[in-house]
């Protein structure tokens, strides 16, 4: 028996909890927030994060209430084309722009597998207010007089103009070069004048292996256009980004433009490397409106190949000149501080679950779960960052292994905070619940008897703690990362889609935090 979320019901856990400042508990996360992705394109409308992606010719969107949490929010499929239609297959860099109340996705397709030359810009169209409903497509983006291979396209407005700025080759024909083209656009459905040749991969670190400009994307700042590309070959480590500075009044003029690059590339030291970082998103702020940042796809092993490509994110400031300073890409698994305004420390407490059908098994904050488990719906914890959890548990019988909390992540959970038939434990399994790191304490618990559970992830120094009744029982190394997009459970474990491990006994005081807790912190609690 178990409970699922439509019939459990959390009360204000978010509203109602505080928020601890930065600083009061350690606050990271380490890159990338998803391990396969590519030419992530993500707006933030009011509070909410949404990513596009191309996956297995369908398109895809994700919602969030922060940076981060695009890791682990769950792509809602919202296009997949018929067979026969000209946009039928190689659905590429799919671009995601609220505009004039609309939202729409410009996306190059073509009408055949494989058959490149026919990419050309297509534009669909929300049917709702919410990206994550239905869309419409509404055809090919052109003027007669620019019906050529087109990807990447790009569509925002300036100066009370709108424009679309694409990668496409100069013929008809022809793997290279790419050039960024521009045209004005009378809507967001069509162009309104032909393509004008903006930019050519004429300098050395934009064809050390192929001559190549393309993912264009507009940076805007203090009235600056900045058109920021990436250049190179997107299948190698050279991959890189490159920038075009507005410097005079036409858009359409090539000679209004300065090129100024490379802004953004590959880099390797001690600490790791990043290979060929690029194709970034159009900027956006934190949660809290304080911070700039810029999410990239990189590869992450220097061999060549498209399928290593993961998703990045990390902070931006600008130049005197109004011109993004996107520093350097640090390498996978650097911690990185949340986003300004992410919840830091206490943020939600499944304690505070008021179940219908669950009411027999929940008392006044306890848990009585023999032989059932609570699915509370939500990703509670998120498992690229460091956090912490705090649970108090009485067990039934110590003969058996149990579960007090999970996170599913998949097919099977990603932590679990536990009694494996021993003593407790606090374990971290990758993507396939294979490998365990685990930290357990030195003791054999007593049936009958209340403890309390403390694990705490810091993702600054990979190392996994235990506490149990505010002791420090052992420390843990990890060394991976990964996203569970599952529900936080309570009083079991997920394994190869089949729960197990369910708690007999008793939980209370469930608590989750963003943030590693010191060891100062833990013995504090009550």
């Amino acid at each position: 028996m178990f409970y699922r979320p439509w019939i459990v019901m959390i009360i204000a856990l978010s509203v109602l909890l505080p928020v601890r400042e930065v600083g009061a508990i350690d606050c990271v996360f380490r890159n990338p927030i998803i391990a396969r992705g590519q030419d992530p394109s993500v707006v933030q409308h009011e509070g909410n994060y949404y990513l596009v992606q191309s996956n297995a010719g369908q398109l895809t969107i994700a919602k969030a209430s922060t940076l981060t949490g695009l890791g682990s929010a769950r792509p809602v499929p919202v296009f997949a084309p018929l067979p026969g239609e000209t946009y039928s297959y190689d659905m590429w860099a799919p671009e995601l722009v609220y505009l004039d109340g609309g939202w729409y996705i410009y996306v190059a397709a073509t009408s055949a597998p494989g058959d490149n030359a026919t990419h050309r810009m297509y534009v669909l169209e929300a049917d709702t207010a919410d990206p994550q409903g239905t869309w419409t497509m509404r055809g090919k983006v052109y003027d007669p007089a620019a019906d050529k291979w087109a990807i990447d396209g790009t569509v925002f407005e300036y100066d009370d103009q709108l424009y679309m700025v694409w990668s496409g080759w100069p013929g008809d024909t022809g793997d290279f070069p790419q050039n960024l083209y521009i045209a004005e656009m009378s809507d967001p459905l069509t162009l309104s004048s032909e393509r004008h040749l903006i930019s050519e991969p004429d300098q050395p670190w934009e064809n050390s292996i192929a001559a190549i400009q393309e993912g264009p994307e507009a940076f805007i700042h203090e009235g600056q256009l900045s058109i920021v590309y990436s250049a190179d070959a997107s299948w190698n480590r050279a991959y890189k980004l490159g920038l075009l500075k507005l410097v005079a009044d036409d858009p359409l003029d090539a000679e209004s433009w300065e090129k100024i690059g490379p802004v953004f590339s590959a880099y390797e030291d001690d600490d790791g490397a990043t290979y060929g970082p690029g194709h970034n998103s159009m900027p956006v702020l934190s949660p809290d409106g304080s911070e700039y940042w810029q999410i990239y796809h990189a590869k992450t092993v220097a061999r060549d190949g498209w399928q290593d490509r993961a998703i990045f994110i990390q902070p931006f400031t600008w130049n005197d000149d109004n011109t993004p300073n996107f520093g350097r890409p640090l390498p996978a698994g650097t911690p990185l501080a949340l986003p300004s305004g992410e919840a830091c420390g206490l943020v939600s407490d499944p304690a505070q679950i008021v179940t219908g059908d669950a009411a027999d098994a929940y008392t006044d904050g306890v848990f009585e779960l023999t032989d059932t488990f609570v699915d509370t719906g939500t990703s509670w914890v998120n498992t690229l960052a460091n956090f912490s959890i705090a649970v108090s548990v009485r067990l039934d019988q110590t003969d058996t292994p149990s579960t007090m909390i999970s996170q599913n992540g998949g097919s099977s959970s990603h932590f679990a905070l536990e009694y494996n038939g021993e003593t407790f434990a606090f374990t971290l399994f990758d993507a396939f619940a294979e490998n365990p790191v685990s930290v357990t304490a030195t003791f054999t618990p007593d049936a009958d008897k209340w403890y309390q559970l403390v694990g705490v992830r810091d993702a600054r120094t990979g190392e996994l703690h235990l506490y149990v009744d505010g002791e420090l029982q052992g420390t843990a190394f990890f060394d991976q990362d990964w996203a569970a997009r599952g529900p936080t459970i309570l009083g079991a474990a997920r394994k190869a889609s089949e729960y197990i491990n369910l708690l007999s006994g008793t939980i209370r005081d469930v608590r989750i935090y963003n943030g590693a807790l010191s060891a100062e912190e833990v013995a504090a609690l009550p």
